[in-house]
């Protein structure tokens, strides 16, 4: 509404500058009249109009190109890229891990919708049948994330992670963890909390971390952040690292090793391996690892640690 706002006023200053100019000239022409019973020839009377209009100050309309552009657009919005947005499609394959073979375990796919400065993000895990396996939907407000939800469709379990304020403490947020390992039941979710603390990740996070620490990471330094894990109802402390420089499929890559800071559960996780390509914007080509989707049957489900190549 403040566009036709702003176009009303110019109309407005418009209309009064030539009213106003209109009057000015009306009683200067007037005053010439008696001027010329003085005397005074039409070449004088000619100079003397030039030198009187040009003092006159008319207010002229504000150039829209000028203008303020929080005036003529909504706070918020803005056209820029945000951090998670792309790529707003992406594929890829899972296979199983430690094995030379090109049977496909799922394949994965992820999409963004955007609204405004807000990115609605969902990740499938899908059988080579096309069923999903699982499912995941993460939404970023100001490039920050607000909601991390999980469905684990081969178990029944379901969870999520949202980023809450903290009433007690001003300007504080906190992560409310909330997981139920069946979701059919309608039992309630097991709930715990803890404060959020920057550079806290979901696995969407994940590549955009890893490219704002490039040079970090190339240089052999070692980089940390806070991981959300539904299931343990908590976050867990990773380190990022360069473990070594390749070639794979005939591109230059960086091979970094993520793994948990924490010795205990690392005796539990076994790293995670990301290769990432040199060239910008470093995209990662591979990862293999602990993934989301489980292997096994109805009652008898494991996790799954398995080879993840993305179709760039």
């Amino acid at each position: 509404m403040r566009g036709p706002c702003f176009f009303q006023r110019a109309e407005t200053k418009c209309w009064s500058g030539v009213r106003l100019l209109t009057a000015v000239r009306a009683v200067i022409v007037w005053w010439m009249f008696g001027l010329t019973n003085l005397g005074l020839g039409p070449g004088s009377l000619f100079w003397l109009w030039m030198g009187i209009t040009s003092c006159v100050g008319v207010e002229q309309p504000e150039a829209v190109d000028k203008v303020d552009p929080h005036v003529l657009q909504p706070t918020g919005v803005t056209n820029a890229t945000l951090t998670y947005e792309n790529p707003a499609l992406i594929t890829g394959t899972i296979y199983p891990s430690g094995a030379s073979s090109d049977r496909a375990l799922f394949k994965f796919k992820r999409t963004v919708k955007r609204s405004g400065s807000t990115l609605s993000v969902l990740r499938e895990y899908s059988y080579p049948d096309g069923k999903v396996a699982a499912r995941e939907r993460v939404v970023y407000r100001d490039n920050s994330l607000a909601l991390y939800e999980l469905d684990e469709l081969q178990t029944g379990a379901k969870g999520s992670a949202e980023i809450e304020s903290e009433p007690s403490k001003t300007g504080k947020t906190k992560i409310v963890f909330r997981y139920t390992k069946d979701a059919s039941t309608r039992a309630p979710s097991g709930t715990r909390s803890e404060a959020l603390v920057p550079d806290t990740l979901v696995n969407d996070m994940v590549g955009p971390f890893l490219m704002a620490h490039w040079d970090q990471l190339a240089s052999g330094r070692k980089v940390g952040c806070r991981y959300i894990v539904l299931q343990r109802r908590e976050t867990v402390g990773f380190t990022f690292r360069k473990e070594s420089e390749s070639q794979w499929h005939g591109k230059d890559v960086l091979v970094v090793k993520m793994e948990p800071t924490s010795a205990i559960i690392s005796a539990l996780v076994d790293p995670l391996h990301f290769i990432i390509e040199k060239a910008p914007p470093h995209h990662v080509l591979q990862y293999s690892g602990r993934t989301t989707p489980k292997q096994g049957s109805p009652g008898h489900w494991t996790d799954l640690d398995a080879v993840t190549v993305f179709d760039w």
